[in-house]
């Protein structure tokens, strides 16, 4: 799964900026976003996709670390189901 697109639109939207701005490598702090923004994204994040993250979370430094901690939970989602 390529989270990448919804991840990118829901960090758009909360940072007010347009979307073709964000790309994989973009750092996230480039974007001006900091932690608690990154928090309410993790947030949005589970509910669109249905998943719970859960409070352990790795160095998020660009945009692509965050569609690929997703791409992992919906892995073990779907190995689950």
């Amino acid at each position: 799964m390529n989270s990448f697109p919804t991840v990118a639109k829901l960090l758009a939207k909360s940072l007010d900026l347009p979307e073709d701005k964000i790309q994989p490598q973009t750092e996230l702090e480039a974007l001006g976003a900091d932690s608690l923004t990154v928090i309410e994204l993790i947030f949005d994040l589970e509910e669109e996709f249905g998943i719970e993250v859960g409070d352990e979370r790795p160095k998020l430094v660009v945009v692509q670390d965050i569609a690929d901690q997703i791409d992992t939970y919906l892995a073990g989602k779907a190995a689950q189901a």
